[in-house]
């Protein structure tokens, strides 16, 4: 056990719900809090309890927060939902929220991830092969078919495929969004798993997946000498500290990094059950304790999300 009680928010989430039956699993905290912005959701089957907190663009969303860590004499705080990161951010709570540490990727991952423009600018002024990107309202793409999609969103619900006779459509409808390269063959895209720890060892897992309505629901663990060191190098020149989720396409240009998420993903249950610990490793670090050591997955190892019933 390495901590007496665990918050984790947005444990309705997906990466919540995920973090929770790890926490579990391992035994690594005696008591697992959950807190989501209602109660109802099937937290409470993996939750030992469920609060409700105030959304994260409310005035009261970390005064609910201080309430229910005191509540529950919380000692480690694991935030999930990306507005929630992104207030945390913004307010400074990067370390802890009331002298409770809280466990996040490190402040410069945050802020290149969080923008994809700024995803893609980083990338290009840094020599790694990148998308094509620009703000909708700066004017049309270089090429059809293009992506257009929240620069600042999370998940796929807003991504669109777009082609040239639909784009003065969009033009008007979200000028605030990006648009993005089309990056090809839409069968050759990876999720990767990138941890880098305090003394600057790198980690890396990577999944060749196939998505289903945003959500990797097949998976198989490749060994790619071009993505790893594309994935050492990133990790080096966000100075990492943490764990990060790194989605890119095998292109005729080598990898190409279209998405650095500075957060735990979805697939890490995943990652967790094939010996990618990034929540534990995460957790142990904070603590100041050693990482134990990683025996890298088995490239070919097949992975496949089922659904699951659940009466409460």
């Amino acid at each position: 056990m390495l901590y007496h009680t665990i918050l984790v928010t947005g444990c309705a989430g997906d990466i919540g719900l995920g973090i929770g039956r790890i926490l579990k699993m391992s035994g690594a905290s005696e008591k697992i809090i959950g807190c989501d912005l209602n109660d109802d959701h099937p937290g409470i089957h993996v939750f030992d309890k469920c609060e409700v907190i105030q959304r994260a663009d409310s005035e009261n969303f970390i005064e609910t927060l201080y309430v229910t860590i005191i509540k529950h004499s919380v000692d480690l705080i694991i935030p999930t939902s990306e507005p929630e990161l992104r207030v945390l951010l913004v307010k400074g709570f990067l370390d802890s929220i009331n002298n409770i540490p809280v466990v996040l990727a490190n402040k410069k991952a945050m802020i290149i991830g969080f923008d994809k423009l700024k995803t893609a600018d980083f990338l290009r002024s840094n020599d790694f092969p990148y998308p094509l990107t620009k703000v909708v309202k700066d004017g049309l793409p270089e090429r059809f078919p293009c992506i257009i999609k929240s620069r600042y969103g999370a998940g796929s619900r807003d991504v669109l495929l777009v082609d040239e006779e639909l784009s003065g459509y969009y033009s008007k409808k979200r000028p605030e969004d990006i648009w993005q390269e089309y990056l090809e063959p839409n069968n050759q895209e990876y999720t990767c798993g990138v941890y880098r720890s305090k003394t600057g060892e790198i980690r890396t897992i990577i999944i060749k997946r196939r998505l289903k309505d945003g959500i990797t629901v097949y998976g198989e663990v490749v060994d790619n000498s071009d993505i790893k060191k594309i994935l050492n190098r990133l990790a080096d020149a966000i100075d990492l500290c943490g764990s990060i989720n790194v989605q890119l396409r095998l292109t005729d240009r080598g990898p190409v990094i279209f998405e650095i998420n500075p957060r735990f993903s979805s697939t890490v249950v995943f990652r967790h059950m094939l010996g990618f610990e990034d929540v534990i490793w995460s957790l142990s670090e904070k603590r100041g304790d050693p990482l134990k050591h990683y025996k890298p997955v088995t490239p070919g190892t097949k992975l496949y999300r089922l659904s699951q019933e659940v009466v409460i």
